[in-house]
């Protein structure tokens, strides 16, 4: 069984397995309700952002004002180093 609420499941997925993922879904699938709420000005916070695709799309999409969160420590490296140079302005913490 999966150990969804612990650390440590997370950093084996994230070491393990590289390709992004979007747990729920891509930004394509839901922009309608965010546009619907949310205008690009606003700031979000993405909780337990993982190494989905969603920030990159809503920050294609006008939304520069993006700060992600996960509890894998290995997971942000990684997303910190793959956006360093296409979208400085995703911040990963």
């Amino acid at each position: 069984m999966a150990q969804y609420g612990k650390p440590e499941y997370w950093e084996d997925r994230y070491q393990k397995d590289k390709e992004p993922f979007d747990w729920y879904q891509r930004y394509s699938g839901i922009k309608d309700v965010i546009t619907q709420y949310m205008q690009p000005g606003a700031q979000v916070l993405n909780i337990g952002c993982g190494n989905s695709r969603l920030s990159e799309e809503m920050y294609e999409d006008g939304y520069q004002n993006i700060i992600n969160i996960d509890i894998s420590f290995t997971v942000i490296k990684q997303m910190m180093e793959h956006y360093k140079e296409k979208q400085s302005n995703l911040r990963y913490t």
